[in-house]
């Protein structure tokens, strides 16, 4: 029987055939590791995308631009014009440099929301620092993001847990959200990548925050921890989205092994669709 087509992936990146070949050498261990499809260094149409979700019965991506080092696989620029191109099935996120000058910083977190349309910003805080040594979100340099974020009512998605380029993980300990979102109470924070080895961590801030949720990029559910599956079925139902890090991980594969767990048929919907549209107000 077909999927029902209602999944919202909040992670997803469109990897075109001049993208792949943007890739950073040092990103290419992971794919690896990940045993992720051949279209994540070779590259698909949007067509050959948008085919893959309906097969997989996914509605909607939250399409993400990315950048490393300066460089983009994908620029915010490119994400919205696809978006803008398929506005049923393609909400676009976007990101800016952090180690800009503040006003900068400000400024061009309106120009994604205002001028591109975008429904979140995405940071990663290994990216920034010293080029070894990431900075914590919970450093000076997020603040303009933060304050123009929550001025604005969109979200920020931050990855965290340890690094996939081999780089210290210390930044993306999840605890360092904790004094953010005392901080900014009216923004939305969206930890990703489940958080792990410190997923613990990820779980007590979604709970413990109203304006915290985590978010399981990169994290098929056959590698969920025990703890955390009995977060999404219990106490955290409220507060876990679904996303794949795609084209890292397929959406066939991680709703299969979500539906693997046997879910009540109201947390599935609240794990793959129903928190997402709360968690960024989207009017769907």
């Amino acid at each position: 029987m077909a999927r029902e087509k209602i999944a919202i992936d909040a992670w997803a990146t469109y990897v075109s055939p001049e993208g792949a070949t943007r890739w950073p050498e040092s990103f290419l261990h992971i794919f690896n590791k990940y045993n992720s499809p051949k279209h994540m260094t070779e590259g698909q149409s949007v067509e050959d995308l948008l085919r893959e979700m309906d097969a997989s019965g996914v509605d909607k991506l939250i399409l993400s631009s990315f950048y490393y080092q300066g460089d983009p696989v994908m620029t915010n620029e490119e994400v919205a014009k696809i978006a803008r191109a398929h506005p049923d099935r393609f909400i676009p996120a976007g990101t800016v440099n952090v180690m800009d000058k503040p006003m900068k910083v400000a400024a061009d977190v309106e120009y994604l929301v205002k001028e591109l349309g975008m429904c979140c910003v995405r940071l990663e805080p290994y990216m920034y620092g010293d080029g070894m040594t990431g900075l914590p979100p919970n450093d000076k340099h997020y603040w303009p993001v933060y304050m123009k974020c929550s001025e604005l009512g969109v979200a920020v998605a931050l990855q965290v847990g340890h690094t996939g380029p081999l780089l210290p993980s210390e930044c993306g300990r999840p605890i360092y959200l904790d004094e953010v979102a005392l901080s900014f109470p009216d923004l939305v924070i969206i930890g990703c990548h489940l958080g792990q080895p410190w997923h613990d961590e990820m779980m007590t801030l979604a709970w413990k925050h109203p304006n915290v949720y985590v978010e399981t990029s990169a994290r098929s559910a056959r590698q969920w921890p025990e703890s955390f599956v009995h977060f999404v079925k219990s106490w955290g139902k409220d507060k876990v989205i679904w996303a794949t890090d795609y084209p890292l991980l397929s959406f066939d594969r991680t709703l299969s092994e979500i539906e693997d767990l046997e879910l009540p048929d109201e947390i599935y919907r609240k794990l793959v669709r129903d928190n997402l549209i709360t968690a960024l107000k989207l009017d769907l």
